[in-house]
């Protein structure tokens, strides 16, 4: 063997060998600065709002770069939090369920810029100029049955309701959120996908990326008797007593009519699961996936804050969409060019400050 070729040959297996060590060893060095200063932000939030429990996440590019659980899920029997506690998603359901409508959009048998008359035909007159995309992105001026604080015992009549009532402004003239557009976002995904809207919800979505930690609790009220399916891996929500320093347990009734909009109980692993599939799109075709985050136009042609359930934004000059509820039982923030999505879900109703873009901030910041 030539000698000088040998040794040309292995200097280079070295050097090589050298730069992967050295490279491997970067990585790990900024994966463990993201990750202890995630960990150190989120362990000072909840010292400062006595957050009984927190689970965290980051999704990069299809990966899970961080997944970790804080705290305790139930205080009263000490069951610690872990990647499969499910908790309230409150109004950030919108954006799961607004993954599976855009399925029924892919398959042709929704068009968003449709009259919602074309769909559900009985409508009353005044709705003629509503288009789907009013609906899910809150300009369609349905009466906000919410507010109304009736007692709908079905969908039916909440959405019978709404269209006894006259329509608070002309459809696409401006964005107001309130809860009457869900009502009929409800009715609409059950007409156009012929099943049950949890059992669609299931079908298309939850059952194929394997969400079994994803569901209602089904709560029901008459009079002052509570009534809801058990979900044994489910955070209890609390609410701190700022006089007394001490938690109460807080219960949230999202009615049945509401579903599409709020009351999905998730888990941290289960949410992995789904930005892993907006990533590699499993189950939406990229151009459906940016419908889904295009800011809607009103009638004057001015650009509106939500898309297709998301809300949309701009964070340091890059499109910046998610949502939040409870008003922070749960924050999900994504950078769809990014492909980054942060998650986070506490269970303390009585934090205000928004989590996901901070840690999502301190991510970026130790990637560069």
């Amino acid at each position: 063997m030539n000698d000088r070729y040998f040794f040309k040959n292995n200097f280079t297996k070295m050097t090589l060998h050298n730069l992967f060590v050295a490279l491997t060893l970067s990585i790990c060095f900024i994966a463990k600065g993201q990750s202890y200063q995630i960990d150190t932000f989120i362990q000072n939030r909840v010292k400062e709002f006595n957050i009984p429990a927190v689970s965290v996440a980051v999704i990069d590019n299809g990966k899970v770069v961080l997944i970790k659980s804080y705290g305790k899920s139930n205080l009263e029997y000490n069951i610690p939090n872990t990647k499969e506690t499910s908790f309230q998603l409150a109004s950030s359901t919108k954006l799961i369920s607004a993954t599976a409508l855009m399925t029924l959009v892919q398959d042709g048998k929704l068009d968003l810029n449709e009259k919602v008359k074309h769909y559900l035909p009985r409508l009353p007159q005044t709705w003629d100029d509503m288009r789907v995309m009013d609906l899910v992105a809150h300009q369609s001026g349905i009466a906000d049955l919410l507010g109304l604080q009736y007692d709908f015992k079905t969908p039916n009549s909440a959405v019978d309701t709404a269209i006894a009532r006259p329509l608070d402004f002309a459809p696409g003239t401006k964005t107001v959120y309130a809860g009457g557009d869900y009502a009929i976002v409800l009715k609409l995904i059950e007409e156009v996908s012929g099943m049950p809207f949890q059992q669609f919800l299931k079908q298309t979505l939850l059952n194929k990326l394997g969400m079994h930690h994803t569901i209602y609790n089904n709560m029901e009220q008459d009079f002052i008797y509570r009534t809801y399916d058990t979900i044994p891996y489910a955070a209890t929500v609390y609410k701190w007593d700022k006089e007394k320093r001490q938690q109460r347990i807080f219960s949230m009734l999202f009615p049945s009519w509401t579903y599409p909009a709020g009351g999905l109980f998730s888990s941290i692993e289960d949410l992995c699961k789904w930005a892993v599939a907006l990533d590699n799109n499993t189950i939406l075709k990229p151009e459906f996936e940016d419908r889904m985050w295009t800011a809607a136009k009103l009638r004057d042609g001015k650009t509106a804050p939500f898309g297709v359930g998301w809300i949309v934004a701009d964070h340091n000059g890059e499109l910046a969409t998610g949502h939040s509820g409870g008003p922070a039982l749960s924050d999900i923030v994504r950078l769809p060019k990014s492909k980054v999505t942060a998650v986070v879900l506490t269970n303390q109703l009585e934090l205000r400050p928004f989590l996901a873009m901070m840690v999502l901030d301190l991510y970026l910041k130790y990637k560069k």
